[in-house]
């Protein structure tokens, strides 16, 4: 009797841990969080209950700024003039949007095996400065990471997806960093069908100047476009969409994109931010998700892993010899 000798894809999730930090310098941006950072942080422990109930890891990318209990709101370096003046300059307790140690916490207590992974220490975009402000960002937050955690990210994920040099990531060791393809449709129209129901952009990560590039796409997409985003509404185009037939979709997105990454035999990156999760509407369809993956893997189809991994998954034998630079 025939055997049948299935692909193995490969998934990857990341979530971009910001709360206060995300997108304090951009005008019209406000209104995504829960006061005090309250559901972000209730739905990141159901979204970690989950995770443990299916075994199912994540890398969580932390604005390391929110490792720290307090701070005095001033952080020498070359920073965009007033970039600190978002920092309030007091502790978790008073303004848990921009301190969050509990939520790093949170993380690290859990029986599944995340990781943690930097997202800089300030959020600073990388189009803003030159590439020694960007490794002297780095080195503060992964000496942060050090100090109070005990350890420094391998993996990084540059702020709103800018590409950094790598040859500033060598430096500072770290040798994973995700960034995303541009695929974007060229109309409204087609861009409403992209997000609803894809197909999102998989592909091998691979190694460039010494340093693994995985992709992604541009927009979050492990969370739904067509349920709301935090604590704000879903976007115009899919206020129509019943809840349950915009979670459905979302669900069959997800599923679809791991099949194609199975069939395909690829790697398949999803992301969010933790605010796009923050409402019961979202967490449906992602633990709906996680338990697909649970058994994907027991049946040998697809493998789950986090950022810092995927160096042992993907050996550097062979560069690509163009850079992202």
């Amino acid at each position: 009797m025939d055997t049948v000798e299935w692909m193995t894809g490969l998934v990857t999730m990341s979530v971009e841990l910001e709360l206060g930090w995300g997108v304090h310098d951009l005008d019209g941006h406000d209104g995504h969080l829960s006061e005090n950072g309250r559901e972000e942080r209730r739905f990141l422990r159901r979204v970690l209950d989950v995770c443990d109930e299916t075994g199912v890891p994540m890398t969580f990318d932390v604005v390391d700024h929110l490792l720290l209990t307090a701070c005095d709101g001033e952080h020498d370096g070359p920073y965009p003039e007033g970039w600190f003046d978002a920092d309030p300059g007091t502790d978790v307790a008073v303004d848990p949007l921009f301190y969050a140690p509990d939520a790093v916490d949170a993380i690290r207590s859990r029986s599944t095996d995340h990781e943690l992974c930097t997202h800089s220490f300030s959020h600073t975009p990388h189009e803003t400065v030159d590439a020694t402000a960007v490794s002297a960002d780095l080195e503060r937050g992964l000496e942060r990471e050090a100090e109070l955690l005990g350890e420094r990210s391998r993996s990084y994920v540059p702020p709103r997806h800018r590409a950094p040099p790598t040859d500033v990531l060598r430096e500072r060791g770290l040798d994973v960093v995700r960034t995303s393809i541009e695929d974007q449709a060229d109309n409204p129209a087609r861009r409403i069908k992209q997000l609803l129901f894809g197909p999102p952009p998989t592909g091998d990560p691979e190694w460039i100047d010494g340093v693994l590039w995985t992709y992604c796409a541009t927009h979050p997409n492990l969370a739904a476009p067509s349920l709301p985003s935090g604590q704000r509404p879903a976007g115009r185009p899919f206020r129509w969409l019943p809840t349950r037939l915009a979670q459905r979709l979302h669900l069959q997105y997800l599923e679809r994109a791991t099949v194609r990454a199975i069939e395909n035999d690829e790697h398949l990156h999803l992301w969010c931010h933790l605010y796009d999760l923050a409402n019961e509407k979202q967490l449906a369809p992602l633990a709906a998700y996680l338990r697909t993956l649970e058994r994907l893997r027991e049946q040998g189809r697809v493998e789950v892993c986090t950022m810092d991994e995927l160096p042992d998954r993907y050996p550097a034998m062979v560069e690509s010899p163009a850079s992202v630079e």
